[in-house]
């Protein structure tokens, strides 16, 4: 039964899924595609892709690791680490930045873009330590201590157990291989939801977070979703936690490959631009070949579940199981509210939002930032700006990555002027405490 669903809802429930999740909507209208910008070297082909992203990487002559991490709860998860670059002429330990995709989406959507305009290449450039985390499910985390990837046991969580378990095991693994006591963080979409529920669950984890930067940040949700929940609840409220819209290797080569061929290019973009419904106009359709080789990595039917709870309830909290296990959970026939007044980082909670997601109203985005208690909202006032514009417009440094990398610099340069001003001994933890 288990492997009769994982064929059909791929088919069945694709095209609004895709369309409501992080998955990507790219421009029907007045794009421009950069036909000289080679995001990947030419003796890569797209297949190769399949293989190892960490090949990509090294191609673009950037140093980098994979390291393991394993979960209190079981999971085996793959995290990519950029530890340089060429263009960085600094000596010594590195600030560290951790960074955390959306839902359907893997280390991979932070990269696809290349050295010009990849999150992870520039701050490498900038100086900085670049950690990539894959979150349970995903393409590159699909191992568990006990349970096989298609054991029903397995795909039992939400972006919760990413918040409680992932993220904190993963910072941990990180400062004790840096031998540093706190890092940045930069999350799009589910990214957002997660480091919420680590920094408001496991209120320890704030003294680790020097600067929170959240990108289209899904927490309150009762504005958002409109269509897709409308079309979606009823269906998923019948299935079981089962993996949902998995990475399928073979066909996703065979398909990235064809559509390279010239004359095959435009009937997939064709192709693709219809089936992902709602549009950006500032996507390079020279990376759609890259996006179906790697898109989508796999996700749990619980993920959407929880994020429609937060539709129906109009609050940010835990999953709803039922009256009758809520009451053996939580001690109470309802779910629990996150306790978001318990974030408290070392730096305000940076958000940035459009008018246009089409996936975030930004009257929910505001609603989370009053309910922070310090929160600094950043307007994207480019009327057409969506939700995967976050991680693939084309001008996505000037919007997205420089204010990003400015804020962390900006707390990098306060910091060390702190501690240019002290004599004699100090605590580095004492002055962060100060920010």
């Amino acid at each position: 039964m288990q492997s009769f669903l994982n064929q059909m809802l791929p088919i069945l429930l694709g095209i609004c899924f895709v369309w409501l999740s992080n998955s990507t909507a790219l421009s029907e209208v007045g794009a421009i595609v950069e036909q000289n910008v080679r995001i990947l070297p030419q003796n890569c082909f797209i297949g190769e892709l399949e293989e190892s992203l960490v090949d990509i990487i090294s191609s673009h002559n950037y140093p980098v690791q994979t390291h393991t991490v394993v979960t209190r709860d079981g999971y085996i998860l793959s995290v990519f680490r950029i530890p340089s670059s060429q263009l960085c002429r600094r000596n010594g330990p590195k600030p560290v930045v951790l960074i955390t995709h959306g839902m359907t989406g893997s280390a991979d959507s932070w990269l696809l873009t290349g050295p010009r305009n990849g999150l992870p290449f520039l701050l490498a450039d900038a100086c900085y330590d670049v950690w990539l985390i894959n979150c349970r499910g995903t393409r590159y985390s699909r191992k568990h201590l006990k349970f096989k990837a298609w054991l029903l046991q397995f795909w039992r969580f939400s972006w919760h157990e990413i918040g409680m378990e992932d993220l904190p095991a993963t910072v941990d693994h990180i400062l004790a291989t840096t031998k540093q006591k706190s890092l940045h963080y930069v999350g799009h979409s589910q990214g957002c939801t997660s480091v919420l529920v680590m920094l408001s669950m496991r209120p320890e984890y704030n003294k680790r977070i020097r600067t929170t930067n959240l990108l289209a940040p899904p927490a309150f949700m009762r504005h958002s979703l409109s269509m897709g929940h409308k079309i979606m609840k009823p269906l998923f409220s019948l299935l079981p936690d089962i993996e949902l819209l998995p990475h399928l290797k073979m066909v996703n080569s065979a398909v990235s490959a064809i559509c390279k061929i010239l004359g095959v290019r435009d009937v997939c973009t064709a192709l693709y631009l219809l089936t992902n419904g709602r549009v950006s106009q500032h996507m390079n359709r020279t990376l759609i070949p890259m996006l179906i080789a790697t898109h989508p990595a796999g996700i749990s039917t619980r993920q959407p579940r929880h994020f429609f709870q937060l539709k129906d309830s109009g609050r940010f909290r835990q999953y709803d199981f039922g009256f009758g296990m809520n009451y053996l959970i939580y001690r109470q026939n309802t779910p629990p509210d996150y306790p978001l007044h318990l974030v408290r980082p070392h730096s305000a909670i940076h958000i940035f939002y459009s008018d246009d997601d089409g996936t975030i109203s930004p009257k929910d985005v505001l609603a989370l930032a009053s309910k922070l208690p310090y929160a600094v909202p950043h307007h994207i006032t480019d009327e057409t700006w969506n939700h995967m514009d976050f991680l693939l417009a084309n001008n996505i440094n000037e919007l997205i990555n420089n204010p990003v990398i400015q804020i962390i610099e900006t707390f990098e340069a306060d910091l060390k002027q702190k501690i240019g001003n002290i004599k004699g001994d100090f605590s580095v933890d004492a002055l962060l405490n100060e920010f």
